[in-house]
């Protein structure tokens, strides 16, 4: 077991295995798998492994949500009097996961041309493997962030599973430890569910047949809220991740600029030698400032096509947060072992997944805010006045940092998140004190 542990930690796959396209590794396999299931993988149309079954498809997954949120509501408007806080505050997070994964599946990702065509060009174009031939530098990063890609998907699928079992278990557990699994049909208490629904046809709270058919339709469910929360994000970190490493490629390039090899005499002082690029050099020093520039054109207008794409995603889900935040940490209170069973793995998944999103993309702006000093760093005394006039141009435009945003109006990053943390924390102070 530990030799597998340390096989899946050490092991370098860029290294072992001899991979052409982005979609050829494990962890990419992987996701392309979980996102199937919603028909949310952009890099279907490329591969030409488009299902013949989409519409059914998705008529599928719209049907379960839709399910879901008209049978939660549905169960709060005839049991609303009978309904405790702790039980109301079960239902507005499940509510809350709902419109989230609606808003995701149906309104923003899978049927948005944005989504699949920054899915697409991160796939065929943007991912580092594409890069790694540049220089060896190149090839270093491209190793390191294929290695972080590796381990956080790792990371983040078995997290999901983990939560999404604990969430589902925990019901059947109960259920079996009271004895209500040994009669069919109950008659003086009720199963306990992982979702509360209002379905009219089906006495799936006392009929141990149809309380079966729920609990699995539960368990789709929840692994489809899951793939929405967790594997569409995990697709977003991967590309913010070659996005810090294109950001390090480019960094790397205008720190290693080349310093002129020969000395000419100044044109202000004849007796004073200065070094200055040649004519040949100047021409070389003009092509690497246009490759530089270049780059980051490309790096910009990538991340402008991720902000467009995954911006109202991003939105939602920061008010998504900033709502459900201070619910789960009142669920929590209740400080009951089933209580933190079911409702402490999902509240550090969904806050885990705040925090890991924020810091990810905190990457890209504080990497970018190192851009002007190092385009300043390059050796423009030297060059000519066609170069420097180039220099000032590419320093000018690289002043303000690239951020990814939600909305173009919110700065995705960790000052986001601190505010939503906080405003989370005095919400549930509130509640508690109710």
């Amino acid at each position: 077991m530990m030799k597998r542990i340390k096989k899946v930690l050490l092991e370098d796959e860029t290294v072992t295995a001899n991979y052409k396209n982005a979609s050829d590794f494990k962890y990419m396999k992987s996701l392309r798998f979980n996102l199937n299931i919603l028909n949310a993988w952009p890099g279907n149309k490329i591969e030409g492994n488009q299902s013949k079954y989409q519409i059914l498809i998705n008529f599928g997954v719209f049907l379960t949500s839709l399910i879901c949120l008209c049978g939660s509501l549905h169960y709060m408007k005839i049991n609303w009097n009978i309904l405790s806080f702790y039980e109301l505050g079960h239902m507005y997070i499940v509510l809350l996961m709902t419109v989230v994964e609606m808003s995701r599946i149906f309104l923003t990702l899978p049927q948005s041309t944005k989504y699949m065509n920054v899915g697409e060009v991160f796939l065929t174009k943007m991912h580092l493997i594409y890069f790694k031939d540049v220089s060896e530098y190149a090839k270093k990063t491209y190793r390191k962030i294929n290695k972080i890609s590796e381990l956080y998907s790792l990371f983040l699928t078995v997290q999901m599973f983990v939560g999404m079992i604990l969430f589902n278990v925990i019901p059947m557990w109960t259920n079996y430890s009271s004895g209500k699994f040994k009669e069919r049909i109950l008659h003086n208490s009720t199963y306990e569910h992982a979702l509360y629904l209002s379905l009219p046809p089906l006495k799936i709270y006392t009929h141990i047949d149809a309380y079966v058919f729920a609990a699995l339709l539960y368990c789709f469910m929840s692994y489809a809220c899951s793939i929405a929360f967790c594997m569409l994000d995990l697709l977003l970190s991967l590309m913010i991740f070659n996005l810090w490493g294109h950001f390090k490629i480019l960094l790397h390039d205008l720190k290693t600029f080349p310093l002129p090899s020969t000395e000419v005499v100044s044109t202000m002082n004849t007796s004073v030698f200065t070094k200055m690029y040649s004519e040949e050099e100047s021409k070389i020093i003009f092509q690497k400032l246009k490759q530089c520039i270049d780059y980051h054109r490309l790096i910009s207008d990538f991340t402008d096509n991720i902000s467009a794409a995954f911006g109202p995603m991003l939105f939602v889900y920061y008010v998504f947060h900033q709502v459900s935040g201070c619910l789960l940490l009142f669920e929590c209170s209740q400080m009951t072992a089933e209580a933190l069973m079911r409702y402490l793995p999902l509240s550090v998944i969904l806050f885990q997944q705040l925090i890991q999103l924020s810091v990810i993309f905190e990457l890209i702006g504080s990497t970018s805010e190192k851009l002007k000093d190092a385009v300043y760093g390059v050796p423009w005394q030297y060059m000519d006045t066609k170069n420097r006039r180039i220099v000032a141009i590419f320093l000018y435009y690289v002043q303000e940092p690239i951020h990814v945003k939600a909305l173009g109006v919110i700065n995705v990053g960790v000052t986001t998140m601190a505010t939503i943390l906080k405003t989370s924390l005095s919400y549930f102070t509130v509640l508690r004190s109710m």
